[in-house]
């Protein structure tokens, strides 16, 4: 060591206090980055698997949600249209029960019988005739039936516009017929 030159002296000193700390700090550095790396890959699994879970159990309770209120809505809109139908129903009895009294009530000859029953009429809808067909299985009209072309409407409101189909009802072959019929 008493041979080297000052200058090398200096030189290696100066490498043993500023590059082998620094080569020190560097590698800790590396270690850190290292170990940090691993931790943000475990949480972000973690956190990634959590909320999937939490999603999923949001988008499993909206689903339950959305069948229930569906089914509820389902049922009420059948128990309103079963209400409507016993009504109409009734009412067509009471009606009936109205005319008995009436009859009951007047001296009946045949011309009051034959006014009374033309004077009670219900229009009804011919649909046409139609047959068995056997080849292809299916129901088929003796008359040919004239294809209507409906008119296709848009919805009024925006959010409706993709889901919305409306059509003019057909046109469809009414006849009034008597309600007693012998």
């Amino acid at each position: 060591m008493k041979n080297i030159t000052i200058k090398a002296k200096l030189i290696l000193l100066f490498i043993l206090i500023k590059v082998i700390p620094l080569l020190l700090l560097a590698y800790i550095a590396y270690e850190g980055v290292i170990k940090l790396d691993e931790y943000l890959r475990n949480s972000t699994k973690y956190l990634f698997n959590q909320s999937k879970e939490i999603i999923l159990n949001t988008a499993n309770a909206s689903i339950d949600d959305s069948v229930k209120n569906l089914d509820k809505k389902s049922q009420l809109a059948i128990e309103r249209l079963s209400f409507e139908i016993a009504k109409n129903v009734a009412n067509f009895l009471y009606e009936r029960d109205k005319d008995i009294l009436f009859l009951s009530n007047i001296p009946l000859n045949k011309n009051i019988l034959k006014e009374f029953y033309k004077s009670k009429q219900r229009e009804i809808i011919v649909h046409g005739e139609y047959y068995y067909d056997e080849k292809s299985k299916r129901w088929k009209s003796s008359k040919r039936i004239k294809s209507i072309k409906r008119q296709q409407r848009k919805a009024q409101l925006k959010d409706n516009e993709k889901e919305f189909n409306y059509t003019d009802p057909k046109e469809l072959k009414r006849v009034k017929i008597p309600i007693y019929k012998e």
